[in-house]
């Protein structure tokens, strides 16, 4: 039956492209930038009104740039320009068909090419000069003898940002052990370096000189550049890159003097300890005799200094337009739905995490509503590819262990223009829909371990999984004036039969979580002041232990099995410190976000400066779930400073800074147990046992930037 519904789908798909392409509907507001921003309220609202479901950069006119204006002035976070789209107008094309056949722009129906030897001939003789024109427009000929090729009339733009952040991390490990603190913990904490850590030097380092104590900070700097180009044919054929350069890179990590070497490299002027097993760093490099005496910092290269290149492509996809008919978009793109809770474009300067996905995607508009039907091919298990053939072309290895996505999406948003001529003329404004995402896998590949493996060995790696998934995101928006008032509400139902990669035990595990976020907004004094209130809830599992998906996979730990722990999307930040940094995202738990924020300086040119003060408070959704057998989790204060510029073409162009500091207060939940004894207590005198209060946690963040 599944299969079925596939082969209908996917003929629908074709019957789309066929027809004309069809394609995107307008995305839900782009995240909120970290619960930083300057109130973000109807600021926010204005920013986005016209988003589609997945944020890209896109040529605007320059009406629609007045128009934008003054609506993204309101944001303190510069984010990439997200996608225009007309609403279609079926009605023309109604006509002309009916008067005898499609008629061109602006050109009457009777005018068209009449039927006949005479169109015939016509049309031949324009067949002819149309493939001179390509010829001549085409890309240029491996043949020498052909002549060259002349560039076509194409426009070339580019956005995206540069950005810089200075971080330091005092005590995220909150003075206790295990995942996912232990994470923060510097490594010279109980360190026993040789020449000791205190006191005088000593050859063999003993007890004395060990850094019992050691730091509790972490300091780094890290940098993006993110290039957003957009080659547009013309205003309906368009394709799009996202390209990210140093992409989280932190400064000083690449000097001349680290390398990576690959097993059984030659060892002549290192001292080999590895013996050639495994990958290892040489205690020497040419050149550099000694690390503290570097003079250079290389480009990133995997596996030669780092893991991972200078460059990282992230997304590459075409976008056509039929103004009758609809989009069709396809290649890997961003996904972005409602506030970002379950799917999240990150598009954000100080964005880390995003949905990036391998999608074909059609859409149309009908009635008012934007109709979307999406295929993602969310994972295609194994690929073979031989390594001893350079050329060979990768393949899908089975379909079998395939993840299959589909997504069906309605949604209503009014146009950006008519939405705020209706604030401003006292109206309400309601934009709302339905993300339904179903999702299916039969068997697994996870399993194999051998990136080179053929289909003989490949063979034997596979486990059923037996994996569905069905995923209802309902969004709504409503504004009114200087109000906004938008939510999100997130349900996955589905099943799996087996967890583990290698071996088969019937689990038959029931998936059964919600999440759910609320966003109110409110702003007054000619918008300078802003008052808001977050709210959020996220399932939590009473037969888990722990609340971060840092530790791996939070296994049952009773026959109840049931998997109802939820978790945001990690780019859906409320604060600085305990599910940002810590904890990686909102699991488990419910939250208060009250706050409030005031712009000494805002105007219709993009300029900005101001300020905000957040408090979060955080509760656990089930109690037993958590570290320290208590509900209460912490409770964080957050207060930020922002400036933006009033450079560049767009509202949000230009230099960009933000100071960012944040308090930490941890509850009895992120503990230990009244019942246990502080494991540190065998390891400190110091400490007698039992439950010792934990350390509060600070950071502060400047963040420096550059949009365009």
């Amino acid at each position: 039956m599944h299969r079925w519904i596939d082969h209908l789908c996917f003929l629908l798909l074709l019957s789309l492209t066929a027809l004309g392409p069809a394609g995107l509907i307008p995305s839900a507001r782009a995240q909120v930038p970290d619960g930083t921003e300057d109130g973000a309220g109807a600021a926010d609202t204005e920013e986005t009104a016209g988003d589609a479901i997945e944020e890209q950069d896109v040529e605007e006119t320059d009406e629609e740039d007045d128009v934008a204006a003054e609506e993204d002035a309101d944001d303190a976070e510069p984010r990439l320009r997200a996608p225009t789209l007309e609403p279609i107008d079926l009605g023309d094309a109604g006509d002309a068909a009916g008067d005898g056949g499609w008629a061109e722009d602006g050109e009457e129906a009777g005018d068209a090419e009449p039927s006949g030897d005479a169109g015939h001939a016509e049309h031949a003789d324009d067949a002819g000069h149309d493939a001179a024109m390509l010829d001549e427009g085409g890309p240029p000929s491996s043949d020498p003898t052909e002549p060259d090729w002349t560039s076509p009339q194409t426009v070339f733009t580019m956005h995206g940002y540069l950005r810089m952040r200075a971080e330091l991390q005092d005590t995220f490990f909150l003075g206790r052990d295990g995942l996912p603190f232990s994470i923060f913990q510097p490594i010279d904490r109980g360190a026993l370096p040789a020449g000791g850590c205190r006191g005088a030097a000593t050859v063999t380092p003993d007890a004395t000189n060990a850094c019992s104590g050691g730091s509790d900070r972490l300091r780094f700097v890290n940098m993006r550049m993110r290039l957003a180009p957009t080659l547009a044919l013309s205003d309906d054929v368009k394709v799009h890159m996202m390209i990210d350069v140093f992409d989280n890179m932190v400064l000083g990590s690449t000097p001349d003097s680290q390398v990576y070497l690959p097993p059984g490299a030659p060892g002549n002027f290192t001292n080999d300890t590895a013996g050639g097993q495994q990958w290892y760093r040489p205690l020497r490099t040419p050149g550099v005799p000694l690390d503290s005496f570097t003079a250079t910092s290389n480009p990133p290269q995997a596996y030669r200094n780092s893991l991972q290149d200078s460059i990282y492509v992230r997304r590459a996809w075409a976008e056509v337009t039929n103004r009758g008919l609809g989009q069709l978009r396809f290649g890997r793109m961003g996904s972005q739905w409602g506030l970002g809770v379950l799917a999240n474009s990150g598009d954000g300067i100080d964005s880390d995490f995003s949905s990036d996905v391998d999608r074909v995607m059609a859409m149309t508009r009908l009635a008012g509503f934007y109709l979307v039907l999406i295929r993602d091919f969310a994972g295609e298990g194994y690929i073979i590819r031989d390594p001893a053939d350079v050329t060979a072309l990768p393949f899908d290895a089975t379909q079998k262990d395939d993840i299959r996505q589909w997504v069906l999406a309605v949604a209503h948003r009014e146009d950006p223009e008519t939405q705020r001529t209706m604030l401003q003329r006292g109206d309400w404004v309601l934009n709302g829909g339905v993300y339904f995402v179903m999702r299916k896998q039969f068997l697994s590949t996870a399993g194999i371990t051998d990136p080179f493996a053929t289909q003989s060995s490949a063979s034997g790696g596979l486990v059923r999984r037996g994996t569905q998934a069905y995923i209802p995101d309902l969004w709504g928006q409503f504004l009114w004036g200087d109000l906004r008032l938008e939510a999100e509400a997130v349900y996955i139902a589905g099943q799996i039969k087996n967890v583990d990669n290698t071996t088969f035990s019937l689990g038959n595990y029931k998936v059964r979580q919600f999440g759910f976020a609320f966003e109110g907004e409110y702003r007054l004094l000619d918008d300078h002041l802003g008052l808001s209130f977050y709210g959020g809830y996220a399932s939590g599992d009473a037969d888990v232990d722990g609340l971060s998906a840092r530790a791996g996979l939070l296994a049952q730990q009773t026959d109840n099995r049931t998997i109802s722990a939820f978790n945001f999307h990690p780019n859906y930040r409320i604060d600085l410190i305990l599910w940002r940094s810590i904890m990686g995202r909102i699991s488990g738990a419910y939250y208060f976000r009250p706050g409030i924020s005031y712009d000494i300086i805002r105007n219709s040119f993009g300029q900005l400066l101001g300020g905000r003060v957040d408090v979060v408070y955080s509760r656990a959704s089930s109690e037993v779930q958590t570290y320290g057998s208590d509900p209460n989790l912490g409770v964080e204060i957050d207060a930020s400073l922002y400036y933006r510029s009033e450079d560049g073409p767009g509202p949000t162009d230009g230099f960009y800074a933000q100071l960012q500091y944040g308090l930490l207060f941890p509850m009895a939940g992120l503990g230990y147990p009244s019942y246990s004894v502080d494991p540190r207590a065998t390891q400190n005198p110091a400490i007698a046992g039992g439950n010792p209060s934990l350390n509060k946690a600070q950071t502060l963040r400047l963040i420096l930037g550059v949009q365009y």
